[in-house]
């Protein structure tokens, strides 16, 4: 199943106006609804369940919001790379002590990095935590380029089906152009055609965060 450029970007010129018709006060966000046919995808196979991030050719607004774990060189340039929280080593086991503090870490982060000498300690004490919501951090030696990760991030979705045929996520902002959404549309469905899913595809749905679901026609 294809679908054109031009065909997405009007899907998404619809939800906008759909979305500001009834008079929302906030920056509503774009979400992107993959459906598939629950005949043809089997999701009790694991093979069938997709679990993957995907890098977005346009960031998000507001961006993804990265924690590091790590000390010294490494938390300097997580820090300079604009990680919203540095999280130390000697903190890590305090934090994993907690069971309302970890799972609060857990939910407020989209995405995690390491320090590399930091993993074993997130493994033992945050592992249950963050790998029940596929959060477990990346490691990166110190003489990474934590500002190119980062700024990668800020344009990173996690692909995730759960319990049923079928995934969403966000694609843009009401600030951003209906160009500029769409590409990152194309980008998800190119990721559905790469795992050779496209065929099982029943529909796709844009929205904003109040308005209407709007179908991607073929």
């Amino acid at each position: 199943m294809s679908y054109a450029i031009d065909r997405i970007e009007s899907a998404v010129a619809e939800a906008r106006a759909k979305g500001t018709e009834r008079g929302v006060k906030f920056e509503q966000s774009f979400d992107v609804a993959v459906n598939f046919r629950k005949k043809e995808l089997d999701i009790s196979k694991p093979e069938n369940r997709l679990n993957q991030e995907l890098v977005l050719p346009n960031p998000l607004i507001p961006p993804p919001k990265v924690c590091a774990f790590g000390d010294g060189e490494f938390a300097e340039k997580a820090t300079d790379a604009g990680a919203e929280r540095i999280i130390s080593k000697d903190d890590i086991p305090r934090i994993g002590e907690e069971k309302r503090e970890r799972k609060s870490l857990a939910k407020s982060y989209d995405f995690f990095i390491a320090a590399v000498d930091a993993m074993p300690l997130i493994g033992r004490y945050l592992g249950q935590a963050l790998g029940s919501r596929g959060k477990m951090p990346r490691p990166f030696p110190p003489q990474a380029d934590l500002s190119a990760i980062v700024n990668q991030y800020h344009r990173t979705v996690r692909i995730r089906m759960r319990n049923t045929p079928t995934f969403h996520v966000k694609v843009g902002h009401i600030t951003m152009s209906d160009r500029e959404i769409a590409d990152n549309i194309v980008a998800v469905l190119n990721f559905v055609q790469s795992k050779g899913f496209s065929e099982r595809v029943s529909n796709v749905m844009v929205k904003t965060t109040m308005g209407p679901a709007v179908q991607v026609s073929t």
